[in-house]
């Protein structure tokens, strides 16, 4: 089995704790300067990402926060922010993978701030994929700032030796300005096609969730191949990367 080290699963807060802190925090960002929406979703995706690194909020409320700054965020004003901030390429890991390149947002003195989750942009070709997989330990936001996708979701229900038990949950076109979230409560896999030529996506990650866990860890999985269970479940079959990568092309 072939497995990256990436996020995953934080034991949910009572929902009306999550709910009071989440308002907390609003009320705090809204009450202090801002200089732009690029500004606030900047320092607002710091605040959520450390609540939930603190445990003060569940990993679906901070999910349902990501997506509220999403709609208040203007994404040519963003990009912008992105060209100021450092960007540093990454590399790609199989042939069909997009671009990847780090983003650090610079301080008033130039110097990369220290923000509680970290950002990287993810440039598609037309026949680059990310294959379906499952995470761990972490949560993730992915805004699509170019192009179009096709998304996939799947809830993660169980895990068995080599498999897990999946649910599929989503299955739309996602345009500029849209974003999907990941966490331990829901669509905990996902899987991202192109659609009509090039793309981009701007994401988000927060990791190290876990206590005495692995920073991270992903895993792809075989969606396509699952048994399906009586109750409507499917048990998808854990494989490499490399075998991802030749099952799961653009054109699936």
């Amino acid at each position: 089995m072939e497995s990256l080290p990436l996020f995953g699963r934080r034991d949910a807060i009572g929902a009306f704790l999550s709910a009071f802190a989440v308002a907390a925090l609003v009320r705090e960002a809204r009450g202090a300067p801002r200089a732009g929406r690029a500004a606030a979703w900047i320092d607002g995706q710091h605040d959520i990402a450390e609540a939930l690194a603190r445990g003060r909020i569940s990993g679906l409320s901070w999910a349902r926060e990501v997506e509220r700054l999403a709609r208040e965020v203007d994404v040519a004003e963003l990009m912008a922010a992105i060209r100021s901030a450092r960007v540093v390429p990454a590399g790609r890991g199989s042939h069909n993978d997009p671009a990847k390149r780090h983003v650090r947002f610079l301080g008033p003195d130039g110097e990369p701030r220290r923000l509680a989750y970290g950002a990287a942009l993810f440039d598609f070709a037309p026949g680059n994929v990310i294959t379906p997989h499952g995470h761990r330990h972490m949560v993730s936001a992915h805004m699509v700032v170019a192009g179009r996708f096709r998304v996939r979701n799947f809830d993660r229900v169980g895990d068995e030796e080599g498999a897990m038990l999946i649910r599929p949950t989503r299955d739309y076109r996602s345009r500029v300005g849209a974003v999907s979230t990941m966490c331990g409560e829901r669509d905990n896999i996902h899987w991202f096609v192109p659609v009509g030529g090039p793309a981009a996506t701007f994401d988000v990650v927060v990791s190290g969730l876990d206590a005495g866990a692995p920073d991270h860890l992903i895993q792809a999985i075989d969606p396509l191949r699952a048994e399906r269970l009586g109750d409507g479940t499917l048990r998808a079959p854990i494989i490499g990367f490399a075998e991802a990568a030749r099952r799961y092309t653009a054109g699936v």
